[in-house]
C-alpha cells in the first residue's frame, strides 16, 4: 500500500520530531508498505530531512517552496497534491494538522496536535482570535469527515471533542514517544547527578505562551540562594530574532544577563548533552497538547518542573513537580528545592524512569499503522 504523510504543516520543531518519527515508525511497522512524507522544498526545518537515516520503505515528495505561505499551500493540497496522492493510487492519508483536504477522496487520519487555537492564554497577536476561529473550523470539518481523527493525549481529544460538539465516529489517543534507544540507556544506568553543573534548560520554541521568561525573572531571587550563585540558565530552541532580543533585554535588566543564555535551534547531540548535564529542565508553556521534552528529559536523569497546562500532568504523571502557570514565587522555590535537596532529586529521576517507559515511538507508529490500515482502501 502507498501511504501518504502530509507534512507540509510542519512549522515547529515539535511537530517537526512527531512527524519524523510517525513517517520512520510506521514503515518499521509495516515493512510492505510504501510510506511517503510531503515536505516543503527550501524550507530550512523540512531540509533536515534530506540527511536522516530512514528505512528503505520511506520517501520524501518535495512540494514548492511556494508552498510555505499557507494559502499557496491549500491551494496547492486541492489541486496539486491531491490529484498526485490519487494517480499514485494511495490507499490513505495521514494529515498532520488534524484537518482534513476537501475533496481529496481518500480515507485520511486526521492527527490532533495542536491546542492552541482552543487556549486564549496562548494567543499574543491581534490576528490570533480569527486564526484560531478559521482552524477549529477546519478541525470540526475533519472531525465530520475523516475516517479516523487520533489526539496526542486525552486532554487534547476532550477539549477539541467539547468546544466543537462533534465526537468522531472512529478515533484514540495516540501518545507521542521518545527513541527506544534512549529508554534502553534510561534503563542501563541514570547519568550521574552529583556534579552537574548547576544548569537550568528548557528545550523548546521559544515564544511568549512558552513562558521562558518566567524562569528569567525567577532569576534573580535564585542567584541569592546560598550554593545557587553560579546559577545558569539554557534556552535552547527556535527564536525569532525580535523576541530574543526582548529576552537578552529582560534579562539585562533584572541584573541576570551572564546567568541567561540563549542557544537558539541546536544539533541533536547538543539537546542529548543539555538533558544529561542539567540539573533540572523546565517547562511552564500555557499550550502543550503533549510536552514531550519533558518526557525526553527523564530519559537523561534530569528533574522536571512543569506547568498544571493542557496535558502536562497528564503524560509527566508524579513524575514532574507541576507548578501553577503563573505561580512565579512557586517556581523559584521549586527550582532551589530540587538543586538542593539531591534525595528529591534522586526520586523524581527514579519517577522519570519509571513514567518514560508509556511513551515510546515504536508503539506510536505501530498504533498509527493500525488505525491507517483499519480505514485505508485496498491496493
Amino acid at each position: 500500500m502507498q501511504i501518504v504523510i502530509n507534512g507540509l504543516s510542519m512549522g515547529s520543531g515539535g511537530g517537526y520530531t512527531v512527524g519524523i518519527e510517525l513517517f520512520r515508525n510506521i514503515a518499521l511497522a509495516r515493512p510492505k508498505w510504501t510510506v511517503t512524507l510531503a515536505v516543503i522544498a527550501g524550507n530550512a526545518l523540512h531540509e533536515e530531512a534530506k540527511s536522516l537515516a530512514l528505512p528503505p520503505n520511506c520517501h520524501l515528495f518535495w512540494a514548492p517552496a511556494s508552498t510555505a505561505n499557507i494559502r499557496a499551500r491549500m491551494a496547492y493540497e486541492r489541486g496539486e497534491f491531491a490529484a498526485w496522492a490519487r494517480n499514485s493510487e494511495t490507499s490513505a492519508i495521514l494529515q498532520l494538522n488534524g484537518m482534513i483536504i476537501p475533496g481529496i477522496g481518500i480515507p485520511t487520519v486526521a492527527h490532533c496536535q495542536d491546542p492552541w487555537p482552543y487556549r486564549p492564554e496562548a494567543w499574543d497577536r491581534k490576528t490570533d482570535a480569527l486564526k484560531a476561529f478559521l482552524k477549529r473550523r477546519a478541525n470540526r470539518q475533519a472531525f465530520r469527515q475523516a475516517a479516523f481523527v487520533a489526539w496526542t493525549s486525552g486532554y487534547l481529544r476532550d477539549l477539541m471533542c467539547g468546544r466543537l460538539g462533534v465526537t468522531p465516529k472512529n478515533g484514540a489517543v495516540i501518545y507521542n514517544g521518545i527513541p527506544d534507544e534512549w529508554v534502553k540507556q534510561a534503563e542501563k544506568a541514570m547519568p550521574p547527578y552529583a556534579g552537574r553543573p548547576l544548569d537550568i534548560v528548557t528545550i523548546s520554541n521559544v515564544a511568549p505562551y512558552k513562558q521562558q521568561e518566567m524562569v528569567i525573572r525567577a532569576m534573580p531571587e535564585l542567584l541569592k540562594k546560598p550554593g545557587l550563585a553560579e546559577l545558569k540558565y539554557r534556552i535552547a530552541g527556535h527564536c525569532p530574532p525580535s523576541y530574543a532580543a526582548y529576552l537578552r533585554r529582560l534579562a539585562a535588566e533584572l541584573g541576570v544577563a551572564d546567568a541567561v543564555i540563549l542557544e537558539g535551534r541546536v544539533s541533536r547531540e547538543r539537546i542529548v548533552e543539555l538533558f544529561s548535564t542539567a540539573r533540572c529542565y523546565v517547562l511552564m508553556s500555557k499550550c502543550e497538547s503533549f510536552g514531550l521534552p519533558a518526557i525526553e528529559a527523564m530519559a537523561f536523569g534530569t528533574p522536571v518542573i512543569a506547568a498544571d497546562c493542557c496535558a502536562i500532568p497528564e503524560v509527566c504523571g508524579k513524575a514532574a513537580r507541576i507548578c501553577g502557570m503563573d505561580d512565579l514565587p512557586g517556581l523559584a522555590e521549586a527550582i532551589s528545592k530540587i538543586i538542593l535537596a539531591p534525595s528529591l532529586a534522586e526520586q523524581m529521576r527514579r519517577e522519570g524512569l519509571n513514567t518514560l517507559r508509556r511513551y515510546s515511538w515504536a508503539k506510536a507508529g505501530e498504533e498509527m499503522a493500525n488505525a491507517i490500515a483499519s480505514i485505508a482502501k485496498a491496493p
